[in-house]
């Protein structure tokens, strides 16, 4: 069974502001806080069992697995201006508006065509990536199965993507989203009913639509109740689906998650304030500060001398 990811989704465009106040916390076991020395960074990505930060610099900080030289590839790029993690590869999106890839590469997951430009958003997913282009066309390359690359490349007027596992989704200028690739659970094809949208994310089985108002639409599989409990969270700025859980950030700056939660990855450490920006990994989440640091917790990947 393929692992699955979360869909790093980087847009060069801000989502609108919604409400302040936001839901109480959902039931979970918070665990404590654990900062990652980094720091200076401006996004983060996490995949499966690795994890990337961009540096203001334009440089790129990993960790954690490098099976593929997922991680240790990272750490030589300069010029990068956005990033995403895959299952076992990643791509950067360098400000020349070209894209790099690298780690496990199969299927070409981790070759974007030599020929692609004029990029500004990327996503990396289990064994397919997706790119939009500023004309708002979509560009994918790796397994075709489901269709889940051509079909993407049919479309026009998106503003942002998102790979997941065998499944995709892209965000329309007009706030709309379309599906694509494998339906199981109608995680592909439930988007239809999807209004006032701004920011998307797929999980495994299931994906979750960020709208104006700062409430978040999920639907497909619900084993963890990861799509009945996204009704009850609100005021949030930045959502992103993995493997059974989600996790959103408030525009308070809180931190709030829910489904899967055997290694605490649905479950915020206590105090964790002041963060902007979140990633969900298969089993852990990447959450960022507003200084520029980061804090990893779930299944916590060991930061080693160098990283």
């Amino acid at each position: 069974m393929l692992r699955a990811v979360a869909a790093a989704v980087t847009l060069l465009t801000c989502a609108a502001p919604g409400p302040a106040s936001a839901g109480p916390s959902l039931p979970g076991r918070p665990m404590p806080i654990q900062p990652v020395r980094v720091h200076g960074i401006t996004a983060v990505s996490a995949g499966v069992d690795f994890a990337l930060a961009l540096r203001t610099d334009g440089t790129v900080a990993s960790w954690g697995r490098d099976n593929f030289g997922q991680v240790s590839f990272a750490r030589r790029l300069r010029g990068i201006m956005a990033i995403s993690a895959g299952n076992d590869f990643a791509l950067a999106l360098r400000t020349d508006g070209t894209v790099v890839g690298w780690g496990r590469d199969e299927f070409g997951q981790a070759s974007p065509p030599r020929w692609l430009r004029g990029v500004r958003g990327i996503s990396a997913g289990g064994d397919f990536a997706l790119a939009v282009k500023w004309d708002g066309t979509v560009v994918g390359w790796g397994s075709d199965e489901f269709r889940k690359v051509s079909s993407a490349q049919r479309l026009t007027g998106i503003t942002a993507v998102s790979a997941g596992g065998d499944f995709g989704l892209a965000l329309r200028s007009d706030g709309t989203v379309v599906g694509f690739g494998h339906d199981e659970f109608g995680k592909s094809s439930l988007t239809r009913f999807l209004r006032g949208i701004t920011a998307i994310s797929t999980g495994s089985d299931f994906a979750v639509a960020l709208r104006t108002d700062g409430t978040v639409a999920a639907w497909g599989g619900d084993e963890f109740r990861q799509v009945t409990s996204a009704r009850r969270v609100f005021g949030i700025r930045d959502v992103s689906a993995s493997a059974g859980f989600v996790s959103a950030v408030r525009w308070d700056g809180t931190v709030v998650g829910w489904g899967r939660d055997e290694f605490g990855q649905a479950s915020p450490p206590r105090g964790l304030r002041g963060i902007t920006a979140i990633s969900s990994g298969n089993d852990f989440v990447l959450a960022l500060r507003a200084d520029g640091t980061v804090v990893e917790y779930g299944h916590v990947i060991p930061v080693r001398r160098g990283d």
